[in-house]
């Protein structure tokens, strides 16, 4: 792998999005625990416990959706798993196809998820400020959390962002390793 100035930055970056994946894998179990839990509660007349009632364990399931959702977008984004449309750039030279994404992460991505974090975070700070609770009378309370982690979202998504724009960099200049090249244009599906 060559090194280069900006390969510690990003690397750290893919390192952090990595870290919030594998807390959002933890989500997925969740999720699949509290589903699991409701279907057996709903449909074999097993008891709730500890207060809960239907809609606590349902809005739990959709907290636990948003924070996977929130936790793994910005690692999904340096892995290659969103939709790109690759037939015209694909026939294009290397150096174009890097230019091409420098130019799609620096007008469309990152003022995307910078807007997306600023609007997010003052959601969830309003949120927090006025006690939000669910509209349901007997569902949860302190809604400001799960608004927070569409700042995490956009915040990750920033960072997964700048990641790319700087392997972006480091591939037209020619010092991107094959590993990074693939995810930083994709390709060979």
């Amino acid at each position: 792998m060559n090194k280069t100035a900006l390969s510690p930055i990003y690397n750290t970056l893919d390192w952090v999005l990595a870290w919030a994946a594998r807390i959002g894998a933890v989500a997925m179990v969740a999720l699949i625990a509290i589903t699991m839990y409701d279907v057996l509660t709903r449909y074999f007349s097993i008891p709730k416990f500890a207060g809960l009632n239907s809609t606590m364990v349902q809005e739990s399931e959709y907290w636990a959706h948003g924070i996977l959702f929130a936790l793994v977008m910005g690692y999904g984004l340096t892995k290659q798993v969103h939709v790109r449309i690759d037939l015209l750039r694909d026939i294009m030279p290397r150096k174009v196809q890097y230019a091409m994404e420098i130019f799609g992460l620096l007008i469309f991505l990152i003022p995307f998820a910078y807007i997306g974090t600023i609007y997010c975070y003052t959601y969830a700070v309003k949120s927090f400020v006025d006690g939000e609770v669910s509209p349901s009378t007997v569902g949860l309370t302190n809604i400001w959390l799960l608004k927070s982690t569409l700042v995490m979202m956009f915040g990750l998504l920033l960072f997964a962002g700048v990641s790319q724009f700087l392997k972006a960099i480091d591939g037209l200049l020619g010092n991107l390793s094959t590993e990074n090249e693939a995810r930083v244009l994709g390709g060979g599906h």
